[in-house]
């Protein structure tokens, strides 16, 4: 099927505007100016590479999440998706199961009921929640993406608290409700309450991933 040159102009034109182009249940968008290279893999896969300002994926999963593309591969019938700090996710270009592409939710509604014990103002019980709800979704995507978790060495097991932990802090320092407020009280949110709380989360959900 050829697609029109002209809908291929209003695709990039979406692409590259402040609300982004929607696949599905997906939202992409590009930054300006952006730094791409282009090229043809031995396996005749075309190859987008993306270096200084990322493009940015976003879907909603109970909340909205984001992800910085690195980088796509295209293929014959289907393509892979780099994302920063997550695992490869291929894809297939006819598959009218986009949502499924992240699997079903992991359940950590214990950890949910620890924080509700453990922090006893509403302001940290709301960016608790928040950090459990993106960890969640990575841990999710990670599992469905081919990690096993319980057999991971100690050197990827560290590599991957980071990821998740670097996946959590960008989306939580993008979240409207979160950085609403003044700068002062921001800052003092992403800065000095944030680190403990992830701590706690990132603590107990590793905990049962490595189990």
């Amino acid at each position: 099927m050829r697609i029109p040159i002209q809908q291929i102009r209003d695709i990039v034109d979406l692409i590259f505007s402040t609300t982004g182009y929607n696949i599905k249940n997906l939202n992409v968008s590009f930054p300006q100016p952006l730094d791409m290279k282009i090229i043809r893999n031995s396996d005749g896969d075309i190859v987008l590479s993306f270096t200084g300002s990322l493009p940015k994926v976003s879907w909603q999963k109970f909340i909205s999440l984001s992800a910085w593309i690195q980088g796509i591969s295209l293929g014959k019938i289907g393509g892979i998706l780099k994302l920063k700090y997550l695992p490869d996710i291929s894809f297939l270009y006819d598959d009218s199961e986009t949502k499924e592409l992240f699997g079903q939710e992991m359940d950590f509604s214990d950890i949910e009921e620890e924080i509700l014990i453990h922090f006893n103002d509403e302001t940290r019980q709301t960016i608790a929640k928040k950090c459990l709800h993106y960890a969640t979704a990575w841990a999710t995507i990670a599992s469905n993406s081919g990690v096993q978790f319980s057999q991971c060495t100690e050197i990827s097991q560290r590599q991957l608290r980071k990821n998740c932990k670097n996946f959590v802090s960008d989306n939580i320092k993008s979240d409207p409700e979160i950085v609403a407020g003044s700068v002062i009280l921001t800052f003092i949110l992403l800065y000095v309450v944030l680190p403990v709380i992830l701590k706690f989360i990132l603590e107990r959900l590793f905990k049962k991933l490595f189990s």
